[in-house]
């Protein structure tokens, strides 16, 4: 069996409340430990996880265990009872520099800060082991996990399918996410509130095009743009090209293609 890539250990965290968890790097020997814990999930909770499925003995068994090269996981407990697991987050490379990322929280600890301060670590593991993204394939009925990738400015890597799943990219380094390095086709940005492709976009990502879908500023979601408030983007630096397609009747939006055409005119493709 393998065994996580384990750091230092990353010690006693507060939640919103006051109390205080343990959070550590996993090792094989946690795999029965993290399989009581999916076992744990109610329902709901298991299907946003895993995006369906029953959380069979058989199943809950073969989701606990690890084996990629490079997968690294963190767990949380209480101090008092460091084998009884109440949140897991992990990553899995996907390539040389990004990572597929999941976090489990037990049901009765949602909404008390556990899984930021699981993603936080995990991160932090992350670009200590060279990682520059990460990525989660999202449910879109998922909105705990929606809201918690939010903080860290997530694109839209992958449109969701027929089953409402979509793959969005976080940044480990800090501010949006950087272009993967091995792209073949244009580094396309497109700015729009959409979870899924229209024509157009399909057409750009079916001739080899890496597209990236930022849903730019939103006050009602409190979504912010990067541009904006740091004057920097590695999305709209590193394309090649960039459709501007925001809802220009609001103010924020008006600005980040103002703040486009100001700094690359030539990318900006109506």
């Amino acid at each position: 069996m393998g065994v996580y890539r384990v750091g230092m250990v990353i010690g006693k965290m507060q939640l919103r409340d006051g109390r205080e968890v343990l959070v550590r790097p996993a090792t094989s020997g946690d795999v029965p430990d993290i399989a009581r814990l999916l076992a744990e999930l109610s329902p709901e909770s298991f299907r946003a996880r895993f995006q369906g499925g029953q959380a069979t003995p058989a199943l809950v068994a073969r989701l606990a265990r690890f084996s990629q090269p490079g997968a690294v996981c963190s767990v949380a407990a209480w101090p008092r009872e460091p084998q009884h697991l109440i949140a897991e987050a992990r990553y899995v490379p996907i390539s040389g520099h990004a990572g597929e990322l999941a976090i489990t929280v037990l049901d009765r600890y949602h909404r008390a800060g556990l899984g930021q301060l699981m993603l936080d670590a995990l991160i932090e593991q992350a670009r200590e082991a060279g990682m520059e993204r990460l990525r989660a394939v999202v449910s879109l009925s998922n909105g705990p996990m929606l809201r918690l990738l939010m903080k860290y400015g997530w694109t839209l890597a992958e449109p969701a399918d027929e089953y409402a799943v979509a793959s969005l990219e976080i940044s480990a380094i800090g501010g949006m996410p950087s272009w993967p390095r091995d792209v073949t086709g244009e580094r396309i940005l497109v700015e729009r509130r959409s979870w899924f492709d229209n024509d157009r976009i399909a057409e750009l990502r079916d001739a080899g095009h890496e597209i990236r879908q930022c849903s730019g500023p939103d006050p009602r979601t409190g979504r912010t743009c990067a541009l904006l408030a740091t004057n920097h983007c590695r999305l709209a630096e590193g394309a090649d090209r960039i459709i501007p397609a925001l809802p220009g009747s609001d103010a924020n939006c008006a600005a980040v293609l103002q703040a486009h055409r100001r700094r690359w005119p030539g990318k900006v493709t109506p």
